[in-house]
């Protein structure tokens, strides 16, 4: 499976927020979200599925199962667009699905994740602009957490969809925004898989 990187198609955006950054010392207030005119755009989050222990392990053997049942779950659900951190549990996470539907996996180098404001911002300017009208998925990570700082990509991703409550942090969650061209973002909170051995 090719992976091409998200940075090439979020470098303008990158910038963008630099600059905002530089002027005004902080990330101020987000615009709201919003589908282009005549579409819905839809976003599903999840977490990577369970791993070994260490800095970037692979998945381990209930991760693996568990990345059969995300396959399971979503291939026929229309699934336009995969994008996961540059994680190998992220990559492994998202293997499967991508090589039932024939998608290239958008990868999001851990540069790109640093600040997981400015990721989820451009994440979602990337995904409205480029993705309009489809289903993308995301497969991510759920820490550091800095207090009124950042924290981690799902996190702040839901947050920068407007959800509320519990983020998608844990290992059988998956939680779908679905992003009109007028009014709130929508959420369904479901699971998939089953508890996990980790949470």
């Amino acid at each position: 499976m090719r992976i091409r990187s998200f940075f090439s198609q979020s470098v303008s955006l990158s910038l963008l927020s630099l600059t905002v950054l530089a002027v005004t010392g902080c990330v101020g207030p987000t615009a709201p979200v919003q589908s282009q005119a005549g579409t819905t755009t839809t976003i599903i989050m999840v977490r990577h599925a369970e791993r070994e222990p260490g800095f970037d392990p692979p998945l381990n053997e209930e991760g693996e199962a568990r990345a059969e049942e995300l396959a399971d779950a979503l291939d026929e659900n229309g699934v336009t667009a995969i994008f996961c951190a540059a994680f190998i549990r992220n990559r492994q996470t998202c293997d499967v699905l991508a090589d039932r539907l024939g998608i290239t996996v958008e990868d999001v180098s851990q540069a790109e994740l640093a600040l997981t404001k400015s990721f989820a911002d451009n994440f979602v300017n990337n995904v409205l602009e480029n993705h309009a009208g489809g289903t993308v998925l995301w497969v991510g990570n759920t820490g550091p957490v800095i207090e009124d700082v950042q924290s981690g990509n799902l996190q702040e991703l839901y947050m920068r969809l407007g959800g509320t409550g519990r983020s998608p942090t844990r290992y059988q969650d998956i939680y779908t925004a679905t992003i009109p061209e007028e009014g709130p973002v929508r959420f369904v909170k479901a699971e998939f898989g089953g508890p996990s051995s980790l949470d």
